[in-house]
């Protein structure tokens, strides 16, 4: 039986990176983080779907308002006060784990992706960033939404995340 992380290596390596030009994501932090937004700290130290605590940080963003808004709403007693950050991205290298061609070559299901086990996506997560990925454009588990995972200590040449605007989240 072949290992699985030599296929993921395998089909990283002869993924065509995708590119994101000037686009705007988004990402729902408590009030209190409201000058932080763009810090990976909590996913250092706790960790999060696709990086281990203490190995790695990564900054979550979501493609839409409204997908920040579902993922919040996943968490346990979730508090009510949180703030949007309108985040605009340009980035040169992402691994896209919503192409259906792409899980298929890795062996990996939707299903997979969005489990609330998260030992193989933390995983597969160190695996995209070992092979020079920028970030990942990921399915969210919270719905019918895109998510984007950037490794900001990763960035390359003309590649920038800047926030542009902060607001009470609706």
């Amino acid at each position: 039986m072949e290992s699985p992380l030599r296929l993921w290596r395998e089909a990283l390596v002869k993924h065509k990176p995708r590119r994101i030009r000037g686009a705007y994501w988004y990402r729902a932090v408590f009030h209190t983080r409201r000058k932080s937004i763009l810090r990976m700290d909590g996913a250092l130290s706790s960790g999060g779907r696709y990086n281990a605590p203490d190995e790695f940080g990564a900054l979550y963003l979501s493609e839409t308002p409204d997908g920040c808004a579902a993922d919040i709403a996943r968490r346990p007693a979730a508090p009510q006060n949180y703030i949007l950050g309108t985040i605009r991205v340009r980035l040169q290298k992402l691994c896209d784990l919503t192409d259906e061609r792409l899980q298929s070559e890795l062996g990996i299901t939707l299903n997979q992706l969005r489990s609330d086990d998260w030992t193989e996506t933390r995983i597969l997560g160190a695996l995209i960033r070992e092979a020079g990925f920028e970030g990942m454009i990921v399915p969210s588990a919270a719905g019918e939404f895109r998510n984007l995972v950037v490794f900001m200590d990763r960035l390359a040449g003309a590649s920038k995340v800047e926030l542009e605007d902060v607001k009470p989240l609706r």
